[in-house]
């Protein structure tokens, strides 16, 4: 029966982390495009503007905004990876608490 506990309580939180990473990316990504199209329109282009398109979305994880070297980008970008890594980690261990029963 611990077990099951236990594996109940990681999935609310990793739903939980889930949850608040995809709200983050989602507000935070709408910020970064318009930044994107106003200040470096050669970036935009790349990354095609859709929200899950998985450049954009390794754009994020691997943190490429740094290699513009836009504070204001940073400013508004860091957020959004910290989002991005967190609905990984919070979907990774939801699942994995799936096959702990």
């Amino acid at each position: 029966m611990p077990l099951f506990v236990g594996g109940e309580f990681l999935l609310i939180c990793g739903l939980g982390l889930l949850v608040a990473g995809l709200t983050t990316y989602i507000i935070t990504w709408a910020l970064v495009v318009v930044h994107l199209r106003d200040h470096h329109a050669a970036t935009y282009a790349r990354i095609s503007g859709f929200l899950f398109a998985p450049y954009a979305y390794g754009w994020y994880l691997g943190a490429r905004y740094r290699a513009l070297h836009d504070r204001d980008l940073n400013a508004l970008a860091v957020p959004g990876s910290i989002g991005a890594w967190a609905i990984l980690i919070g979907g990774s261990v939801a699942l994995f608490s799936k096959y702990i029963v």
